[in-house]
């Protein structure tokens, strides 16, 4: 169903559509009947379904009426946005119809007995439905748009936790080597300083050896040859 600001100017338009077109046809209002999905919107009933004399109906249920038969077929079909204009043939006669839907939902048939006004009639209601429907258009485009920004922004949210997650890995990493190289480097200047050490005091019992065997020699020196004689 269409809402009051909307069906407003939409009646005000139909009037004057109805005015300039009522010697060549006629037209009947009715509340939106639901109809088949596009690309037919306009589809048959199942057979079997209740028989009526088309002159009896009102324009909507003769279109309708038509359709069960099989009696009529679909020259043009025009949607914009919730829109639909569709301009039908009837097989029995020169009968055209001009159909107009929303959202799937008849709403206004126009009966013209050639096909010159009727498709002037069509090209007409089709323009009008593209002005009526420039909000929805409009509307579904931004709809479009902003699951198009969320999904962005998503993967976007996505790649950048990815990327702070590799950057604390990297951190920790980092901070992990510098600790290992700081407990490395200590680890050497104190080896360096147990190395000095060790050297020093292999320096230290060095020279005390030489010291030792120096006093040893020395002492060999003083001491009286084997072998030799006292003098008399």
């Amino acid at each position: 169903m269409l809402n009051n600001s909307r069906r407003a100017p939409l009646l005000a338009c139909l009037i004057g559509l109805t005015s300039s077109l009522c010697a060549a046809g006629a037209l009947a209002a009715a509340d939106p009947v639901p109809v088949a999905a596009a690309p037919a919107p306009l589809s048959a009933a199942p057979a079997g379904s209740p028989q009526a004399s088309p002159a009896s109906l009102g324009l909507v249920a003769e279109l309708q009426q038509r359709l069960r038969d099989r009696t009529v077929r679909e020259l043009r079909t025009s949607y914009n946005g919730d829109y639909g204009t569709t301009l039908m043939l009837a097989d029995d006669q020169v009968v055209c119809y001009v159909a107009l839907f929303y959202q799937k939902n008849l709403w206004r048939v126009f009966r013209f007995e050639s096909i010159v006004p009727a498709e002037q009639a069509y090209r007409q209601v089709t323009r009008q439905s593209a002005v009526w429907a420039g909000d929805d258009i409009r509307r579904q485009v931004l709809a479009s748009q902003k699951r198009a920004y969320d999904k962005a922004l998503q993967d976007t949210e996505a790649r950048a936790n990815a990327l702070n997650e590799d950057l604390r890995v990297m951190q920790a990493q980092r901070q992990r080597i510098a600790e290992e190289q700081q407990s490395a480097h200590a680890e050497v200047q104190s080896a360096e300083v147990e190395s000095r050490a060790s050297r020093i005091r292999l320096d230290q019992l060095q020279q005390q050896i030489r010291r030792m065997e120096s006093s040893l020699a020395d002492s060999g020196l003083a001491t009286p040859a084997q072998g030799s004689r006292p003098r008399r």
